[in-house]
């Protein structure tokens, strides 16, 4: 309590503190006003010319950006987003209210950020906002001569490189993310694009830093899956029943089979023993049939659309364009619904939003919900938040949860309140935590001739305009909890007069963030409006995490806290999953920057043949023998034998192969890079596959007794070093043949000449 009291203080001496600043920027504004478009622009020239960045000049510069916002949009901004502009430049995180105009105050620290000689990259959710805002907010960055570009997943090798020259770049996370990693599997320099990471503004960064964590970008390359086996591995689970053949933990998504099940699976397969190291494939199929058949539905977790299977992001209800499960769990899926399979994907280059972060000098954002999960933003990006005052008091009211015994008395309830609402002219917004029970209410809906529009995961591409229709009288949306963040939510004529927009949510999200959210999309800028959340107990938060426990808890708790118990209970679990994650990941992360660096220093660098001789030099080293070993002629062509000891027969070794490398032609030089980044590229694809398995194999090493991020940690690094004295190996052996090639050629050469005399 004495640490969230001082929290408190802080924040509140914070915002005291940066509200002087704002009135001294509101002060200079009036300089400005009287300036002509021409005048502004040279002042803004004069700004960026002086060499002192203090607070001082940061108040004049948002004291011209203020007036050409002005001029552009007719819009003058509120002491609030004046704040929030403040914060970001300060190098924070903005919690502002949902409607307080985040989206036109990040202009502020993007042109802060740019005048420092910063190139800056501002990501929203999706593509849609990223193209509206560039178009929209890319007027005020033309108007001084700031360049503004737009990076899109569809767009031409040269679009995107033309994107990343601008002084500001508008695209989705995502994105920047698969840019980053495609720069570093690129065959040729000039296939990359993207400069150095430099300074990331994050719409919604709570949905990035936070909902996203825990699920990598990757890149893969395709491999056929054998249809057959996932076939047979999913008739075999299909007919499994639970406690019998299975055991699961709802709470981490963990199954297993019983000593039952693996009997059963021995006999019908002609197996002896399904746990032999020569069966693990099969086992690897049948444990991945098992999680699609126990934990995937289908309409919550993914969709089928002519006959392929797309993803839902669980937090936002969209469709992930292009994802899919790896480790064979996609086709697993497939299988299952009786699809034809897609070919699996191959790792080969990943990377996790956290560790994306990490790659850029200075971090900011702006959402609507992000204190909850405060100390986690601090503990694993190192950025502070703050809190942003509304610029209108909050009307909104927020009434009590009401929960009934089972999920039909409480839609029949949510069926009533829509109808009274809809009877008085209110517009209701239904937030639902999947596309299936969205559906449902829905049909409901239908049934009962209620006229309603439906945004989830099915119509993505008419959210925003969905979205932007829900405040009008009358209107009925159901939607996905965190559908349409970005875009707000206006009253129509004569909304206010009926109490305005009503929100109403189903169920309770696993993070008390969401529903916070959800509560926001009402109550903007001092609009009146209000939220409630029916509930039951057969709601899968209660099924799936307070399990026996609800019973009990029915009595002896009140039932609002019940609810909220348990969902401090799954952010906590959340939390240290996400902490996990981190850790581990910061392993391969480490050596991710290692592998890319000893790649860039291949593809990029100008002494590229200088690094191959040394990792030449370094593979004899750690190779050649001593004089006793018989192998040695084997190894170096017999040219010395045992006449030298180990010392001279290295430094004589590595001089020959160093000699021989500054020999080839320019065309085996081309031929040797062309070998070396594929040596490169194969090796870190199947470390990076016995990485994951690693990963997956550290739940069932507790015997050990040891911290299973230290087992982690020592046994990456022993496969990392034996990665690279492999590409060592082969490197040393591709030069071997191409200069034998060469010697071959030559010697052929010879002769004929010889004849030829």
């Amino acid at each position: 309590m004495v640490k969230k009291k001082f929290k408190s203080y802080i924040a509140e001496k914070n915002n005291t503190k940066t509200l002087q600043f704002v009135q001294v920027i509101n002060e200079l504004h009036g300089n400005y006003q009287s300036l002509s478009d021409d005048q502004l622009r040279t002042v803004f020239i004069q700004l960026r010319e002086k060499k002192v960045r203090d607070e001082k000049f940061r108040c004049y510069l948002f004291a011209l950006v203020k007036e050409v916002i002005w001029r552009v949009f007719q819009i003058d901004l509120h002491n609030v987003q004046l704040m929030a502009g403040w914060v970001l430049a300060d190098g924070k995180i903005a919690e502002m209210a949902t409607g307080e105009g985040k989206t036109i105050m990040s202009v502020l620290p993007a042109i802060w950020y740019n005048v420092l000689g910063k190139k800056v990259h501002v990501m929203t959710v999706n593509e849609y906002l990223a193209k509206r805002d560039y178009e929209q907010m890319g007027k005020v960055f033309r108007f001084l001569g700031i360049t503004v570009g737009l990076n899109l997943s569809e767009m031409q090798l040269f679009e995107k490189k033309q994107a990343y020259m601008q002084d500001v770049t508008y695209g989705v996370c995502n994105e920047f993310g698969f840019d980053y990693l495609r720069d570093h599997i690129a065959k040729d320099r000039l296939l990359m694009v993207q400069p150095a990471l430099q300074v990331a503004i994050v719409d919604e960064v709570d949905s990035i830093l936070i909902d996203e964590a825990k699920t990598p970008l990757i890149i893969s390359e395709k491999q056929k899956a054998p249809p057959d086996i996932y076939s047979v591995c999913s008739k075999l689970v299909a007919k499994m029943d639970k406690d019998k053949d299975y055991e699961l933990d709802l709470r981490t998504n963990q199954v297993i089979f019983t000593p039952a099940a693996i009997g059963k699976l021995e006999a019908v397969l002609m197996i002896n023993n399904l746990y032999d190291g020569e069966h693990a494939p099969i086992f690897h199929f049948l444990l991945q049939s098992l999680k699609a058949h126990v934990f995937l539905k289908k309409d919550e977790h993914y969709i089928v659309d002519e006959d392929k299977i797309q993803l839902i992001d669980p937090f936002t209800g969209r469709i992930l364009e292009g994802r899919q499960y790896n480790d064979g769990l996609h086709q697993a899926i497939e299988a299952k619904e009786g699809l034809i399979l897609s070919e699996e994907n191959r790792v080969k280059a990943t990377i996790t939003i956290q560790k994306l972060f990490s790659l850029y000098e200075t971090v900011v954002g702006m959402t609507g919900t992000i204190q909850v999960e405060e100390e986690e933003v601090h503990d694993l990006y190192g950025i502070e938040v703050a809190a942003i005052p509304t610029h209108k008091p909050v009307i909104r009211e927020d009434a009590d949860d009401q929960i009934f015994a089972t999920k039909q008395e409480k839609y029949e309830a949510v069926l009533a309140e829509i109808l009274a609402s809809y009877e008085r002219g209110q517009p209701v917004l239904v937030g639902t935590t999947s596309v299936a029970q969205s559906e449902h209410i829905a049909d409901m809906l239908t049934k009962a001739g209620l006229p309603h529009q439906l945004l989830n995961a099915k119509t993505e591409k008419e959210e925003a305009a969905m979205i932007a229709r829900a405040g009008e009288k009358g209107m009925i949306t159901i939607a996905t909890n965190m559908a349409g963040r970005g875009t707000d939510i206006v009253l129509g004529e004569g909304v206010a007069d009926v109490g305005g927009l009503y929100v109403i949510g189903t169920e309770k999200h696993e993070s008390r963030r969401i529903d916070r959210q959800l509560r926001g999309r009402a109550g903007r800028q001092g609009d009146p409006g209000k939220s409630k959340f029916f509930l039951s107990w057969e709601d899968e938060l209660m099924v799936r995490f307070a399990g026996e426990r609800t019973e009990k808890w029915k009595k002896s708790v009140k039932n609002n806290d019940l609810f909220e118990k348990i969902q401090k209970e799954v952010e906590e679990q959340n939390f240290a999953i996400r902490t996990i994650v981190f850790l581990l990941d910061s392993v391969i992360h480490d050596q991710r920057n290692l592998f890319y660096n000893h790649r860039r220093q291949v593809l990029v660098g100008e002494e590229w043949l200088e690094t191959a001789q040394n990792h030449i030099a370094a593979y004899l080293e750690n190779t050649l023998p001593t004089k006793d070993n018989p192998k040695v002629d084997e190894i170096i062509g017999g040219e010395y034998g045992d006449y030298y000891e180990q010392f001279e027969l290295v430094q004589k070794e590595k001089e020959l192969w160093r000699e021989r490398v500054e020999k080839l032609s320019p065309l085996q030089q081309r031929q040797l890079l062309q070998l070396y980044i594929g040596l490169l590229d194969e090796g870190w694809a199947v470390h990076l596959d016995t990485i994951h398995h690693l990963k997956q194999s550290l739940h069932s090493r507790v015997y050990e007794q040891r911290d299973p991020i230290l087992i982690f940690h020592d046994e990456a690094w022993k496969l990392y070093k034996a990665m690279e004295e492999q590409v060592r190996e082969a490197l040393f052996h591709s030069l071997k043949e191409l200069w034998e090639e060469e010697n071959d050629e030559a010697n052929i050469m010879g002769s004929l000449a010889y004849q030829a005399i």
